[in-house]
Parts: C-alpha cells; structure tokens; sequence
C-alpha cells in the first residue's frame, strides 16, 4: 500500500469536538442532548446569572439541522407545565448557544431547564432530560465570613530580626567574624544531619546607625559555599537581609558537627578604609526553620575581631558563646483550622462556600469536601481569588458537626527556599481562608456558619509547602482526629482576622482539577536504603507512598521524567532540581500519604532513606483539570498514532487551572501554545470554560499601557521580550476568536473587544512602518539565521488580521477595515523587506521564514507557489525533518502539501516526531529529540495534531461563523 493510501485509511472519531450530529436511521426524531450552563455540565456557584445555555442534537438522519428551538427554565423540575422563570416559545434559528434571558437572577438561585428543537426536513423533537445551574454569591454583599489565617502566619509582615552583637566603640579597616560553633542543622541528604554556617547579611554600624559595610568586599576561609550559586560572598552585603529571595546570601560547606574549633569559619569584610563603629549584625536564614521553630545554621559560638591589616594582627573585641538562634519567621508547620457547630434535624440543603489565598482543603466531619483538589486554583489573588461551592447536604447530621479546612503554600505564596527548586519566588499573600456554610432547614430557614476568630487554629503536620520544591508531612504532629466534632482543641489557638488579598471573590468558572486515574509503579531498581519506582508513563500528579516501617522513619520521594544510571534524573534544566517530598511516619503498622499542595511531573519515583526491613509501594495519581473529552484519533499507522499519543497527554499533563508549559520546572501560563496549539486543544478536550478563564486572566493582567503579558497569570515578572512578545500576548486576540468560530461564544469577543484595541494600539505604537523585531524569534528553532522581524512582524500581523475579522463579526465595518488595512500593509513592507524575487526564497532561505511568509501573505501573489515550491524543496533536502520552532511550526503544516506533511509525521530520526516515539517518550518533549537534558512534558510543538484530525481524518470546523453544530469533511489529497 502506498504511503499516501495508507494516509486515507485512518478516520478519527472528531463529532463531539465540532458539535456535529451523529447520523443516525432514516425517519427517527432527532434528539437534544449536552446541555450546559456556561459551557459547564450543571455548574454549582457560578457567578453569571445570565450564562451561556447550549446543546447538541442527536438522530434524526443525515443532513438534518436545527431550524428552531424553544427553551424552558423553572426554579424546580416539576415547574415546566408552567415556566415560571423563562419559556422563549418558537425561535427559528439554528444557534445552540442562547444567553439565559428570563427573570433576573440573584444568588444562591437553581434554575433547571430543558430544550427542544425543529429540524429541516423533520419535525419537533421532544423536550431534552432536564438540566440545571446554581447561581453562587454574586455579591460582596453576601459574604458575612471573615478571612483568616494563623497567628504565626503573618509571614508578609515579619522584618528579618538580626543577631545583634555590641562592640566597645572600635576603629578599624578589617572585621572578622569568627565562627567556632554552629548553630541547629537540617536534613539535606538522609539520613544524616549537616551543619552549616549561613547568613544573608553582615552588617557593620556606626553609632548613627549607618551601615559601613555596605557593598564591600567578604573574603572567607571557607571555600566550598557556591550552594546553587545562590550563596557567595558578595552577597552578605548588598543589602539583602533575607534569605528569602534569588540571591540569598552566603553559606559555609557541610560539616557532620557542629564543632568547627579546630578551623573556625572566619569572614573577613574590608571597609575600604579605618571607620569607627560599635556594633556587628548578623542576618540569619529566613526562609526555612528548623526544629523547634528557630532559625538553623546560625552560629553559636563567635567572636568578632578587627584589624588595620589584612595579614592582621586581629584584635577580638567581643566573644559571644551560646548564642540562641532567632525565632523563624517561617513557622515550622503549615496551619490548620476547626469549627465546631450544632445543627437541628430537617436539614433540607447545604452549601458551603470556600476560597483561599493558596490552596486549601476542606473537610466536614473528617471527611473531605468534593472531590476536586488544589483548590482553588491558580490566579494572581491581587486582581482575583477564585471560590468554590460544594453541596454538602448529605455530609451534615442532626446535632453535633465539624468544619475544618488545612492550607498550604501555593503560587501566592512561593517562599525562596534555595536548598529546594522553585521558579520564582514572592509573596503575594499569607495563606489564608474565608469560608461560608449556608444550611438551609426543613422550615425555609438558614443557618449560617462562617470564618472569623471563633475559629481555632494550630500549626498541623504539613512542615514544607512549596509549589516548586515539593511537601513535606509527618504525621506524628497531626492531632488525631482534628477535624471530628468534639475533637480536643484546649491548646490551640484563636484565628487571627486578616485583610483580604487584594483581589475580588469570584465564582470559579471552569472546571476543577481532579484525579483522574491512579498508576502503579513498578519497582525498577533499588540500593542502599532506596528504592526506584516506574509509573509506566509521565504524568503531572502526586507520587503516592504506602510505607510500613518504624514509627519516626523518615523517607523522602524524589519525583522525574527520566533516569540517569538507574536513579531519578532531577535537573533544573528538566524537572527543577532538588524536589521531594517527604514523610514521617506515625505509627509501626502501614501508612499511606501524598502531597496536597503542589504536584509533579513523574514518571519515575526514588524513595530514600529506606531503613532495613521496611515495605514500601509507590502509586501515581494522575492530575488535571477535568475538562470532558472531545473526541478520538486512530489509524493504521502506529507511528502516527504514537505521536498523537505524545501530544494528548502533554495536553492533558498541562491542563491544570491554568494551561501550564510544563508541570515541572516552571507551570507558568505561557500564552503561544494557547493558540498556536488551539487545533490540538479543542479536537482533543472541550476548552470552551477553560480559554474564556485564560482570557479573563488576560484581561486582568493587561497593564495600564496595554502590554498582555507572555504568561499569566502574572504572579511572576519576566524581562525583556520574555514578557512582551506578540506572539504570545497575541492570543488576548486569537483565543476569542477561536472561541467564537469553535464554540459559538461571541460574548468573549465582545466583552475584550475595547482591551484587545488598546493591545493592538500598544503593538502599533512600537512598529515601525508595519515591521517590529521585538520578539523571541522563532522560539527553539535550529534555524541561527531566522530574523527576529519575521516573528515579530508576524505576531503583530496576527493581531491585526484577527481583529479585522472580529471587528467584522461584530458589526464594526470601518474598524475591520482599518485593521485590514494596516495588516496588509505589514505582509508587504515584510515582503519588501525580505522577499528575494532572484532567487525566489524569502529571508535567506530559511524553513520557519518561509512558512511565516506563505501564511501571512508576505510575497507577491505570483510568486506564491514559487516560494512553496522552494520551501518544500528545503523540506525535502533536509530529509523531511523540520528546522524551524514553535512560532512557525502551525504555519507550516498549513501551507505545506499533506504528502509532504506525512513524510514530515513518519520521520524516526531527530529531529522529528517520531524520534520521540520511538526512543519510549510517553509524553512531548519541550525540544525535537524529546531528551532527558529538558522538560519531556511540553505540548508547544504539538500542532501538527490538528492536522491529524483536520486533513488526514478529513473533518474540519465549516466557514460558518458562530453557527456551532456545521463541520466539513475534508479528504487528504494528493499533490
């Protein structure tokens, strides 16, 4: 069978995807199915009290459409004889998605609905199974809970608290500190304690108060203190007097004592000149504690002597001996919080209402709220803080009840902790809770139970919390059973009312992240005190440790992608390097555990610090935002379908609450891959909730000048064009197009048009006749001779052509042609530019350009197919491997020819798809050759999927703007 035969053959199961109808026998009565609120499957708490109402037709018989519906809404399912809220009677029209549009809602309001349709040629259907939706606090007004947080959690407030050592009033060039103790260790490796000296700043004060040593020159005898290249000299004093940030400070070598006498640690600071000062300030760590809440490796025995010569003589001029460490402004755990209440009998509903400044769980008398974890996902909590709503009627009894909520470290509060990874580091907000619990009675009458100080708290057994870094647990502090009514609470302590974050409570609008299937790993290998597990394929999830060993048996479980000499390969490079988690165990007997608040890329898990005799099975849990499945590929080539493989679970690894680029070293909301995947995404999930919440996230983060950042949420701040490419905040245009001609949604684009101007205008303000080389070029390409203008260019010209066609769709006729207009005039003064009419090649030559060129219109239009002719000539020179990056990439499987595209697909070697295949990549990788040097979780390069279920099954989107249920069969073809 020739290659191009063996191409018709595959069909993909796409209908669900582009909303199709399923054929069905001749004569029988279609049928209305899929009904959703707010593109959600009977959403709880939504905020919207007009949403978006849409469904689907089944049977009814080929080339059957929709020429009518009729809606019906009544506040209960017995109420439709007679809608009491909403009954549109006949409307001829063929759209599926209709705004609710009966009597106004207010909160905390459940609207059931139902539909049915007339189709041509056919008749009326009959009435659809009834949905519903439940509007949520659409109010501030409705919020009686307080937020609140642990009184030791105030962490945003605390001021580093220096070591203070007084001085006779002393003249002198040189002061040295000399360290002959150390202060509390840490467990860096199990499982052996070390001893360190570390410090963030030196500090030499007159008696004004000034600082003397500020940006001098530290010179220490220890020489083994490049820790990450976090920790130098240089940095004792540059005026940085916490640990928690970038550039902590410096740090001595490990020690297995604390006895450092028979070398003492010295560090000697030159002033640059003889000063008088009478004090010496030492800033200790102050992003981790150690046992007992304190601050470790901080000296314990020292002096400070001084001298007007380097080579001395130094004169001591105070010795200090057990010196007490500082209290930590990180408390030693994360915090927990109870609430006992009574309830009488005749409870007719529940619903209880949560948001948190970091992630949180809930609970009800001990038993978990929902099923949804790291609530309550991921935004920047100055613009936003998203809640949930979980009906809890069936969790609550007559009498006695108990609400309890934990928390952690999310991205709102990403501490800098330089022994562990983390991707940035900043405190947006303290971890802290409001809550609502709303009970409504038999009689009608509500019962209320909400956050503030009658709360009481305690500091749990959760004692690292780190999105990055990972989580650690020991389970000999958590009280036993806590969150039970009557539990003993007699030493805890009163919750402590906070301020809000910033933003406003809004109801979540896509949906959660949940567990979605459990894997067990195999043992694969194992040594001295470890273990290494597989999971059998890469996932973003939680390692999941079952352990039976000592009670106090700590084990740590470092998560990666990949091995090296048969142990997990953790890289900063790939997955962040160090990560783990870690355990201690309560009891003799079997205990199981994973992480609550971060999660992991892992296919492979190392348990360490094993002691003799323990048991131990290792499971992953896979994790993601549970977005239903839109649809299906196969085919009869196993490559093709290995690599369609590859690129759903990088989708699926990557749809957390927000679209990550990995779930490993950065889980940052980079925006290209949102829309230059969007084929990808959308044949694959239904992404209607989740882009319009990256579109809000857009909008939230868009600054006053009108810049979209590259990722968003923007809870960190990136440099350069890192942060400011078009191609990438170009998607604040594209995704609501996208929407729009995918889902129908034209609410999206109209609500962000006047944003998506002042972006546009932002982008026109920095181009220079149509041409900008503000950009990250085409990002990962082999290509060194790409021009920087053919990316940048195209990603204005992007904007500009999207927003001609928005403003089209939505009656703006001048405006779309303006757009039109200036977007033309960039595809020529581009071609201009680079367009080689001699040698018919654009910009040199190169792969990327040239399908850039051809996609956008940058060449005369009857040099065309002499450019297409060049680029596939350069294709197949190069052996049907591509050599261009992730910007030019969609372009070129949309001008390429589908054979040439299908020998580009069955390509083994790198690079190529199929080398990951075929190398045993279960997901993407983040570069060609999928290697174990980088991320193997990325769905960037993934869009040649949409030419898998565009052009080889043969279905695509009809050109039938905002009318959802269309689709087209496209055959692949021969040149």
């Amino acid at each position: 069978m020739s290659p191009l035969r063996r191409m018709a053959a595959p069909v993909a199961a796409l209908v669900v995807a582009f909303g199709t109808a399923v054929p069905a026998h001749a004569g029988e009565r279609p049928a209305v199915t899929g009904l959703r609120a707010a593109d959600l499957t009977e959403p709880l708490g939504i905020e919207d009290t007009t949403p978006p109402l849409t469904w689907r037709l089944r049977d009814g018989g080929q080339n059957v459409a929709q020429a009518a519906y009729q809606i019906q809404a009544a506040t209960g399912p017995d109420e439709f004889k007679r809608p009491d809220l909403w009954d549109t009677g006949r409307v001829a029209s063929a759209g599926q998605r209709v705004d609710y549009a009966g009597k106004a809602l207010g909160s905390r309001t459940r609207v059931y609905w139902r539909v049915r349709v007339w189709t041509t040629p056919g008749g009326a259907s009959g009435w659809s199974d009834p949905a519903w939706f439940e509007t949520g606090l659409t109010s501030a007004k409705d919020w009686s809970g307080q937020w609140i947080t642990h009184p030791d959690w105030r962490f945003k407030e605390k001021q580093p608290t220096p070591i203070v050592v007084k001085l006779p009033e002393t003249t002198a060039r040189y002061v040295r500190l000399n360290v002959t103790r150390l202060g509390l260790p840490l467990v860096e490796n199990l499982p052996d304690q070390t001893w360190r000296l570390q410090l963030a700043e030196l500090e030499v004060r007159d008696e004004a108060g000034t600082n003397l040593a500020a940006n001098t020159t530290v010179t220490s005898s220890d020489t083994g203190n490049q820790v990450n290249h976090k920790w130098l000299p240089r940095y004792l004093t540059d005026g940085t007097e916490t640990t928690n940030q970038e550039l902590a400070g410096w740090s001595s070598s490990a020690y297995t004592s604390d006895d450092v006498s028979a070398k003492p640690i010295t560090l000697t600071i030159d002033l640059k000149s003889a000063k008088a000062f009478d004090q010496v300030l030492l800033f200790p760590r102050t992003d981790v504690p150690a046992a007992g809440d304190k601050v470790p490796y901080a000296p314990v025995d020292y002096s400070v002597s001084t001298a007007d010569d380097v080579g001395g003589p130094f004169t001591t001029r105070q010795t200090v001996t057990g010196q007490e460490p500082p209290g930590s402004p990180v408390p030693e755990a994360m915090p927990i919080f109870a609430k006992d209440f009574a309830l009488p009998s005749g409870i007719r509903s529940a619903r209880l209402y949560v948001g948190g400044a970091d992630v949180y769980e809930a609970g009800l008398n001990g038993r978990k709220v929902g099923d949804a974890v790291l609530e309550p996902g991921n935004t920047d909590v100055t613009d936003q803080v998203p809640y949930a709503t979980y009906d809890v009627t069936r969790l609550l009894r007559r009498g006695d009840n108990s609400i309890s909520v934990r928390l952690g470290n999310g991205t709102a509060n990403v501490i800098s902790t330089a022994d562990r990874y983390r991707k940035f580091s900043g405190t947006q907000s303290d971890p802290e809770l409001i809550a609502q619990l709303e009970v409504t009675l038999a009689d009608g009458s509500v019962r209320r139970v909400v956050s503030g100080t009658d709360w009481r708290t305690t500091l749990g057994g959760t004692t690292f919390s780190n999105w990055y870094g990972g989580e650690d647990f020991d389970a000999r502090r958590e009280p036993q059973a806590w969150d039970s009514p009557g539990a003993k609470r007699q030493d805890w302590q009163q919750a402590t009312a906070v301020t809000a974050p910033g933003g406003a409570l809004a109801g979540r609008i896509e949906e959660p992240v949940r567990v979605q299937e459990t894997l067990q790993g195999a043992q694969i290998g194992s040594g001295d005190g470890y273990q290494v597990f597989d999971l059998g394929r890469n996932i973003a999830g939680w390692p999941e440790l079952t352990i039976t060993a000592p009670a106090g048996t700590t084990v740590r479980m470092y998560p990666s992608e990949s091995l090296q000499n048969g142990r997990a390969y953790q890289l900063t490079s790939n997955v962040g390097a160090p990560i783990w988690d870690q355990y201690t165990t309560r009891t003799d007997a079997a205990e199981t555990w994973h992480p609550h608040f971060s999660y992991h890329a892992v296919r492979y898990v190392e348990v360490r610090g094993l002691p003799a005799g323990a048991t131990v099975s290792v499971r992953g849990l896979a994790l993601r935002a549970d977005n239903p499945s839109a649809g299906s590929f196969s085919s009869s080539n196993d490559l093709i379908d290995g690599i369609h493989t590859l690129i759903r679970r990088a989708i699926e690894n990557n749809m957390q609450s927000i679209l990550t680029d990995c779930p490993s070293r950065e889980k940052l909301g980079w925006l290209e891959q949102d829309h230059l995947v969007f084929g990808g995404l959308a044949a694959n999930y239904d992404m209607a909730a989740q882009l319009r919440k990256v579109v809000r996230d857009m909008a939230e983060a868009q600054t006053d000048t009108g810049l979209i950042p590259s990722t968003v949420p923007d809870y960190t701040v990136l440099a350069g064009a890192y942060r400011d490419d078009p191609n990438w905040g170009g998607a604040f245009v594209v995704v609501p197009w996208d929407l729009y001609l995918t889902y129908g949604d034209a609410d999206t684009m109209r609500a962000y048009y006047p944003a998506m101007q002042k972006y546009a205008s932002y982008l026109e303000a920095r181009a220079v006749n149509g041409l900008t080389d503000y950009s990250l070029g085409d990002w990962i390409t082999p290509d060194r001779t790409f021009p920087r203008f053919v990316s940048g260019t195209y990603g204005y010209w992007r904007v500009l052509d999207t927003m001609s066609k928005i403003a089209g769709a939505l009656g703006e006729k001048d405006e779309a042609a303006a757009y039109r207009a200036k977007a033309d005039a960039g595809a020529k003064a581009l071609s201009d530019k680079y367009y080689d009419p001699n040698t018919g090649t654009f910009a040199g030559g190169g792969q990327g350009a040239e399908a850039i060129a051809l996609d956008m219109g940058a060449v005369p239009a009857d040099q065309r197919q002499r450019l297409l002719d060049h680029l596939v000539g350069s294709v197949t020179a190069a052996g049907y491997h591509l050599q261009l990056g992730e910007i030019s990439l969609p372009s070129a499987f949309r001008v390429l020819p589908d054979d040439v595209i299908y020998k580009i697909a069955t390509q083994t070697e790198s690079p190529s798809y199929g080398y990951q295949v075929v190398h045993g990549n279960t997901t993407l990788g983040e570069g060609w050759d999928g290697g174990s040097g980088q991320s193997q979780d990325h769905f960037m390069l993934g869009s040649i999927d949409s030419w898998f279920t565009g052009r080889l099954a043969g279905l695509q989107q009809a050109p039938r703007l905002g009318r959802l249920p269309q689709a087209a069969h496209r055959p692949c073809r021969r040149r």
